[in-house]
């Protein structure tokens, strides 16, 4: 099982990640990638995404999380566990985070377009 916990500021805080970056956050929620993802690697993906504009219980609740608000304030966030352990703060996994994460590659294609 892979459980990822993100802690982030507000939806709104969300828009002014890296592009690539959030558009792969979104992907994983998607039904469809986590039930793929089982079929492929036998391996169930578990999601949690805590907004501190929603509520602050889920970040007084981890030790670490608020050791770091207690630290940098918001600025720590979006702060990403995988389990227990904190892998990301201060912006949403990368895209090799993600790879080593879900244990395979992920290619990028971006559009000449502007």
């Amino acid at each position: 099982m892979i459980k990822l916990t993100f802690f982030l500021d507000s939806r709104d805080s969300l828009k002014q990640s890296d592009e690539v970056e959030l558009e792969l956050f979104n992907s994983i929620f998607d039904k469809e990638f986590q039930e793929s993802y089982l079929f492929i690697k036998e391996e169930q993906i578990v999601l949690d995404a805590f907004y501190l504009e929603d509520s602050l219980e889920p970040f007084l609740k981890n030790d670490e999380v608020m050791r770091l608000l207690k630290k940098d304030g918001s600025k720590a966030l979006p702060i990403t566990l995988q389990g227990e352990k904190i892998i990301s703060t201060k912006k949403l996994p990368s895209v090799d985070d993600f790879s080593k994460i879900f244990d395979m590659g992920i290619s990028v294609q971006y559009s000449d377009e502007g």
